[in-house]
């Protein structure tokens, strides 16, 4: 029985898998067998009425009443079924019951350590001894470079033939071997090309490429993962056991060893990208992406200087490529749905790429970097359109695709505009017209893109767009500035988003709207964000004349005056915002209005009864006072006038 999980056969009443501990469907039980074990049942039920029958009759020639004879099972088991055999129920595993603790107790860890992981540990410290026993013998010259080589390869390929002869008998341990016997190969090959150059480039990429394309053979013929993941772990670890990154080892080289390295890691990825093609082992393909970032990292931190950019970024594109299809071709050419590890891969292969190439391209491409995101925002467009196209199963694919797309897209924009106002602006503006294609396009997981961008968004007001430099605060102008349009926009969006939310709010999903809905919390953010863009204007605003007085003046606190101004502002902006609220919430006979206004209403007068008294001159104070006081009153008079219409809302529901 062939495990779904790792794909390794176990015996035929095996509950769990040996290699990785997931439980085994039951065999199912065909209409054939069910008869089978109906008529041996009846078979069984006829011997006993025989022998019934028998006993009956020696029992009357010895005199003896023979007692009733009972009903046989052979008239009661027309409709017997594959859950009523006796043993069949029994040899049927219960389904997971999601307890990983449980599931554990019942491995067979014996077998599992034991039979398997003995072999493979046991295999991969032989490869190791063996490559520093190899090294120990170059070092000392026991062993002329030719023999080395050819030392290498005979061993590599004696254990692809143990492995072979072992296969039927002993599959766990048969695998590991020939894991071994391919990392080998690739020493050997690696040793004669890279270090003693015995063989130049075409042959060495020919060998190489021979090994990955007999490693990706074995590992879909025997379907073993295990083969697949200790043949790649030696291909790459060949250069670093072999001192193919030293700094020795570079100056023996001379020219063109960089790119006989990278040549040589893109080579062993095409073994990776074939066996991903036809096996989806995640795990594989995990350490596969890895250990090529390792070694890419090992490779440019010795060669980087000497090579070009264009080596070091054209081998890095070629990497990410290659494991663009390994991450999805699968899914594509197989129409398989991908899972959340498959989905992790794709976003950690396209991650590890951009991060790597904004480094290698920032000092010399700063102003492209914002074309190169864009570039790399349409190749994932491009294959989201490619898997949809392809088969209604990719759609999973085609929207974690469209995805990375639209964060590439959103990062273009601060990688190209720097860090000003526009970055919000178009961040913004993405939100919203995502928000816009979520409902017009039915796509209701483009919103989590919209929801992201604004948060974004909200980020950028609060912490980057908000401070002003002491410097900028010179030329300051209220209202006419980067920062007051950067607010607009970004409030004017978020208000179209919440009326979008509202319109649509039939078709919201379910965690929508149970997270308090969030057409509310967007009504809320827009008018935290306007109070605060105001507040914002006015300090910057009354900032910007303090630093125009003279040095002395400042530090003897003549600018009183202006302090003064800027604390009333700022109770004349909270008292007049809500008032305005609570207008539009009677106008509007909005309750929720009425009571924001009415909470915003308390801040005001808590500032001026408790901090304006004390901290204000004499005539601020009264204007404090006073300001508040017909604020208050008007918004009493708009009760009382339009208590009708209001009637009843702190009681209503």
């Amino acid at each position: 029985m062939r495990c779904p999980n790792c794909q390794h056969e176990n015996t035929p009443n095996s509950r769990f898998c040996i290699s990785c501990g997931t439980a085994l469907a039951a065999p199912e039980t065909s209409a054939q067998q069910i008869e089978a074990l109906q008529a041996e049942v009846r078979r069984l039920g006829g011997n006993l009425v025989a022998m019934n029958e028998r006993l009956a009759a020696l029992e009357r020639v010895r005199g003896v009443a023979a007692p009733p004879l009972q009903p046989t099972p052979a008239l009661e088991v027309a409709s017997v079924t594959a859950g009523e055999v006796p043993g069949l129920a029994e040899e049927t595993p219960a389904p997971p019951d999601g307890d990983i603790f449980k599931r554990m107790k019942e491995w067979d860890w014996e077998q599992i350590f034991g039979g398997n992981w003995l072999a493979r540990i046991g295999v991969l410290a032989i490869i190791i001894g063996v490559a520093f026993f190899l090294k120990l013998a170059f070092d000392n010259n026991w062993i002329g470079p030719t023999g080395r080589v050819v030392l290498g390869i005979i061993a590599g390929l004696a254990m692809l033939g143990a492995g072979e002869y072992w296969q039927k008998r002993y599959p766990a341990y048969a695998q590991a071997l020939m894991g071994g016997g391919i990392a080998l190969l690739y020493l050997a090959i690696f040793a004669a090309f890279a270090i003693f150059n015995l063989i130049t480039l075409n042959p060495a990429v020919g060998f190489l490429l021979l090994i990955s394309v007999t490693s990706a053979a074995l590992a879909l013929r025997h379907d073993s993962t295990a083969l697949a993941i200790i043949g790649i772990l030696g291909a790459f670890g060949a250069p670093f056991i072999l001192g193919g990154f030293a700094p020795e080892t570079r100056g023996a080289a001379q020219a063109g060893e960089s790119i006989q390295l990278l040549v040589y890691i893109m080579v062993v990825d095409l073994g990776v990208l074939a066996l991903s093609t036809f096996r989806n082992w995640r795990w594989f393909t995990l350490l596969s992406l890895l250990a090529t970032l390792v070694a890419f990292g090992g490779w440019y931190s010795e060669f980087g200087n000497e090579a070009s950019l264009l080596t070091s970024q054209g081998g890095l594109t070629l990497i990410f490529l290659i494991f663009v299809g390994a991450t999805t071709l699968y899914h594509i050419v197989w129409r398989r749905a991908p899972q959340a590890f498959d989905q992790a891969l794709m976003i950690i292969n396209a991650g590890a790429y951009f991060g790597i190439s904004y480094g290698l391209l920032w000092d010399d491409f700063r102003l492209w970097m914002g074309g190169f995101s864009i570039l790399l925002a349409l190749f994932y467009g491009g294959l989201a359109y490619v898997a949809l196209k392809r088969s209604a199963e990719n759609v999973r694919l085609s929207f974690l695709a469209l995805g990375i797309a639209l964060v590439f897209l959103t990062i273009a924009i601060p990688v190209q505009l720097g860090d000003r106002a526009w970055t919000t602006i178009a961040w913004a503006a993405e939100g919203t017209v995502l928000m816009w294609l979520s409902f017009t396009l039915q796509m209701p997981r483009t919103r989590i893109f919209s929801y992201a961008a604004f948060v974004l968004v909200a980020v950028r007001l609060l912490f980057f767009d908000t401070p002003i430099d002491y410097v900028d605060l010179a030329t300051f102008r209220p209202v006419l500035n980067e920062r007051f349009l950067a607010f607009l926009v970004s409030i004017a969006s978020i208000y179209i988003a919440a009326r979008l939310l509202w319109r649509e709010r039939g078709s919201l999903d379910e965690w929508e709207r149970n997270a308090w809905f969030v057409y509310p919390i967007f009504i809320l953010a827009a008018n935290v964000f306007s109070l605060w863009i105001l507040s914002a204007e006015a300090l910057s605003y009354f900032d910007s004349r303090f630093t125009e007085l003279p040095r002395f003046e400042r530090f003897r606190g003549t600018d009183d005056n202006l302090r003064n101004a800027q604390n009333l502002s700022l109770t004349a902006i909270w008292a007049g915002y809500a008032a305005i609220a609570l207008v539009i919430g009677i106008v509007k006979r909005s309750r929720p209005i009425r009571l924001a206004a009415l909470g915003l209403l308390l801040i005001p007068i808590a500032k001026v009864f408790v901090y304006d008294i004390f901290a204000l001159e004499r005539v601020y104070r009264i204007g404090a006072f006073m300001g508040l006081g017909v604020i208050l009153l008007a918004s009493a008079y708009l009760y009382q006038r339009y208590s009708r219409a209001i009637r009843g809302f702190l009681v209503e529901k």
